[in-house]
């Protein structure tokens, strides 16, 4: 019954062409035979472009080249295209830089710590060029063009440094080897053994940090984002080229002769013969009455063409530039952006209302989230290589929990920056919301933070009561000048100091 079914459902065969067919018929493409699935997206029509079948297994079949190949074509973009650039400053205003701080119990050992990392960072570059923070935005813009980086641990000054690598420099050997995939080292379970510098050089993993962004579980090189809206860019970008074109035509006055083809003389005038020059004595110049005559073009600020006779002039009308044209290059750039992960309306910058606007902006946060937590990988190397080699050198004691770090990113992006300080404040007195994410949405360090205002409390305490003293004053009434409270406890520590 089965093979009956097959026979019955199968598409029809083609018709076995005749030999003496023409050389057209033979050249022509071959038509697409429509597949009726019961899955809509499996089915096969003539209309719609046909997708490889080898794209379930694209990542394990891409060559070096194609890698390659898509870097090239983001780097362009980037630096021949505003809006690419754009985009992809924007991600890393908004992620980057990422600043460890210490989290141990031992606040003194934090603040030794924090000043020596931010020493660090200064000199953080191998080529003594770049600070940390600088070397996070580099990577940043690796990332969105070359889809990853590599950050090379070296000791040679004597304390860690970064050597920021670039895709390229990742390369496959030229031995045979099955576990080499694309210049990474695998072992027979599929982990990561190394990387080859250069095809020459095996590194081994922990000695550098593979900066990309996730995408599948498979992946072990990056691509650039900027593959899905690639021809995307490029086709606005040509639609603004010829835009300004046209829209220069259309403001020139063009001209045209028509008529049989004018008679020129490309070779100019003769010379005369050498010693045979002419010896006639030159006109005597005009008078100054006939120098100064107008012309009728002259009176009325233009040119009256002459042409010869036979031949007619003809004004060509261009057309101006469709004003849609401006509604797809802003539609191709949002299908760009989109592809990166960001939503058109952020990168566009479109009249939206406030909630609307509110969506957007969360929308673009959680991808910036993901971009710092790229980032906050390199900052953790650092703060522990930074860390270790201090208290092997001796320039830091040892103490628990060491190796661990908070971070301090960029602020959160927000259109009611008064509104949601005022709600935060109510969460933080409520016990609903913790110090570190009220800081932290402002970029900025709870415990530093924290600090400050005690350092400013025992400040005022100290002044208050030289100054209550001086006046014979109550020195309530000068902690009320700064809404400090005069509870018993405030003036029992104000006393005893």
């Amino acid at each position: 019954m089965i093979p009956f079914l097959r026979r019955l459902f199968s598409p029809p065969l083609p018709k076995r062409s005749s030999g003496n067919r023409s050389p057209q018929v033979a050249n022509a493409a071959p038509a697409v035979t429509p597949v009726r699935h019961y899955f809509e997206a499996l089915n096969v029509v003539d209309h719609r472009t046909p997708i490889p079948a080898t794209g379930l297994y694209v990542h394990r079949l891409l060559s070096k080249f194609n890698r390659l190949q898509l870097a090239s074509v983001a780097r362009y973009l980037w630096d021949n295209v505003g809006l690419v650039f754009y985009a992809t400053d924007l991600v890393a205003n908004y992620s980057t830089p990422m600043i460890p701080r210490a989290a141990t119990l031992d606040r003194k050992w934090n603040e030794a710590a924090n000043a020596l990392f931010d020493d660090w960072a200064d000199r953080a570059d191998f080529t003594g060029r770049f600070d940390f923070w600088d070397l996070q935005r580099l990577g940043s813009f690796y990332l969105d063009t070359d889809g990853e980086a590599f950050a090379l641990w070296t000791d040679e000054a004597g304390f860690p440094q970064i050597q920021l690598l670039e895709s390229w420099r990742i390369d496959k050997p030229t031995i045979a080897d099955d576990r080499i995939f694309d210049g990474i080292q695998l072992d027979t379970q599929g982990r990561v053994l190394g990387y080859w510098l250069d095809g020459e050089t095996l590194l081994d993993a922990n000695a550098l940090v593979h900066l990309f962004d996730l995408e599948r579980y498979t992946q072990y090189r990056g691509m650039s984002p900027i593959r899905r809206g690639a021809n995307d860019m490029r086709d606005g970008n040509d639609i603004k080229g010829f835009q300004k074109v046209l829209s220069k035509l259309s403001t020139v006055l063009t001209l045209a002769i028509q008529g049989a083809p004018l008679e020129e003389n490309p070779w100019g005038s003769p010379p005369e013969p050498s010693g045979e020059a002419s010896t006639e004595e030159e006109p005597p110049a005009e008078t100054n009455a006939k120098q100064r005559s107008f012309t009728v073009a002259d009176l009325v600020a233009g040119d009256i063409p002459t042409v010869p006779e036979g031949h007619e002039l003809k004004q060509i009308n261009t057309p101006s530039a469709p004003a849609n044209n401006i509604e797809v290059i802003s539609y191709l750039a949002g299908c760009f952006v989109a592809g990166m992960g960001l939503p058109p309306a952020f990168f566009l910058d479109e009249k939206l209302t406030g909630p609307n606007q509110r969506a957007v902006n969360g929308k673009a946060q959680r991808k910036f989230d993901r971009r710092k937590q790229v980032a906050a990988r390199l900052g953790r190397s650092a703060w522990q290589r930074v860390i270790a080699s201090a208290i092997a050198s001796g320039a830091l004691p040892s103490t628990e929990g060491w190796a661990r770090c908070d971070f301090i990113g960029p602020s959160k992006i927000t259109i009611d920056a008064g509104r949601e300080m005022a709600q935060e404040r109510e969460d933080v007195a409520r016990g609903l919301m913790s110090r570190r994410d009220h800081y932290g949405n402002r970029g900025r360090s709870w415990r530093r933070e924290t600090e400050q205002v005690f350092e400013e409390i025992d400040y005022i305490l100290d002044r208050a009561k030289a100054v209550a003293a001086e006046h014979g004053i109550p020195i309530e009434t000068v902690m009320a000048s700064f809404g400090l409270s005069s509870a018993k406890g405030v003036r029992r520590r104000a006393k005893t100091k």
